[in-house]
């Protein structure tokens, strides 16, 4: 499908195909699918959605291609990120990953970790990110470098996060939390507090500090928790009859939760239960988890190493999808597209009506952040922020789908097409 891009600014798209997720109740349907929609544009922002009408001239016509919301990228390290080629593990595995890039660390000046953000910061604005949330390595009460040099970097389009990510032990002394915790609370708003949390270093004492240091400085978490196939695992155990006891301020997203995929069926679903109760958010990484659980050299893997999303669903989770670490240690590959994550969740994962329903796993903001009165995406008054598909349809996307043009407050920002194929003649 070839669309001619407009030549000024938008006043909206007519003929275009939204995910069902996203559109009204009662939407119209058209042989089982909802029927296209034109969306109309007000200084940058929506002012009305409905059933296409013919003959709409001001607006721009994509002739039904597929569209999104701007998109989400939950979970991702900008700090390690494009090291791979000097820092390559020996040996397969999350703990032989996490001593690599400790090992790369002494080339993390200022300007590599400049040069390495921005890049990938660029890559994710033109896949169509609008919101992107990184983890950076924090391992005493100091600020580490990472954490001061992201805080200078920019993207049009772009709204950037930081987590705050000590692995728990560092939380032990009280003192050494509520430190950390304030230098947090006092780099400015995006800021949150985080947690590597895993059988290796588990410590109950030093979770409840970290849960009671972020309620005192009023600060999210994001924790990377029980991410192992272990059903030894205490983390999100501990975690939801923490929050069934305990009042706690914020909103807590946990990453990874791989080790409820071998917790016994009743653990499981209590475990759920009790968080979802809580409107924690759970972020699966399917990529990242599928390289390195159950990993061992010359041997197939068994076990897909991935939490229990279809589960969490289910019980009422806000879930999302991330890319967790783009060509580092721990996955040699990524491009900042969370379209690669969705298909690889595809597949591994084996979800079904992926544009209409599970797309939304890659665009809800308000599912990372907690903030109930964020709504859907596209409501009315809020950006004008859209990616358009030329050439997918429902039935095949999100493969096939690396063609696109990415729509910011109203205004064409990004355009990416296919190379023409070229005949081959024998």
């Amino acid at each position: 499908m070839n669309i001619t891009p407009p030549a000024s600014t938008l006043d909206g798209i007519a003929n275009v195909r939204l995910p069902a997720w996203l559109l009204a109740q009662g939407w119209p349907q058209q042989s089982g699918e909802p029927v296209t929609a034109d969306v109309r544009f007000n200084a940058g922002r929506i002012s009305s959605i409905t059933p296409r009408q013919p003959q709409q001239d001001d607006l721009w016509n994509v002739h039904g291609a597929l569209a999104l919301p701007g998109l989400v990228e939950p979970h991702a390290h900008l700090d390690k990120t494009f090291t791979i080629g000097r820092s390559r593990p020996s040996k397969p595995g999350l703990l032989a990953a996490i001593e690599t890039l400790h090992q790369d660390r002494q080339h993390w000046s200022a300007a590599d970790l400049h040069q390495r953000a921005k890049q990938a910061i660029a890559w994710a604005a033109a896949n169509g990110v609008t919101h992107l949330r990184t983890h950076i390595d924090w391992f005493d009460v100091t600020p580490p470098l990472a954490w001061l040099e992201l805080a200078k970097i920019t993207q049009t389009g772009v709204t950037l996060e930081r987590v705050a990510l000590a692995p728990l032990g560092v939380f032990a002394d009280a003192q050494a939390a509520d430190r950390i915790a304030c230098a947090v609370a006092q780099s400015g708003e995006h800021c949150l507090l985080g947690g590597f949390v895993h059988s290796s270093n588990w410590n109950p004492a030093a979770m409840t500090n970290l849960l009671h240091c972020a309620s005192r400085w009023q600060l999210n978490l994001d924790l990377h928790i029980d991410e192992e196939l272990s059903p030894a695992a205490n983390g999100l155990t501990w975690l939801a009859r923490y929050l069934s006891e305990h009042e706690f301020s914020g909103h807590i997203c946990c990453s990874h939760g791989c080790a409820l995929a071998c917790a016994k069926e009743q653990q499981a679903q209590e475990v759920m239960s009790l968080l979802a109760a809580q409107r924690v958010t759970l972020i699966a990484l399917p990529m990242t988890n599928l390289l390195l659980q159950d990993a061992v050299v010359g041997r197939t893997p068994r076990q897909r190493g991935i939490t229990r999303l279809k589960e969490a669903q289910a019980a009422g989770f806000p879930v999302l999808l991330g890319c967790d670490n783009v060509q580092d240690a721990f996955c040699p590959a990524g491009s900042y597209d969370p379209l690669d994550t969705l298909s690889c969740a595809l597949f591994a994962l084996q979800l079904e009506h992926v544009f209409d329903q599970q797309s939304r796993l890659i665009c809800d903001a308000a599912a990372l952040t907690g903030d109930a009165k964020a709504g859907l995406p596209l409501a009315i008054g809020s950006a004008a922020n859209l990616i358009i598909f030329p050439g997918s349809d429902s039935m095949t996307w999100p493969l096939h789908s690396a063609a696109r043009l990415v729509i910011h407050h109203g205004r064409l920002t990004h355009q990416r097409t296919w190379n023409q194929e070229l005949s081959h003649e024998s």
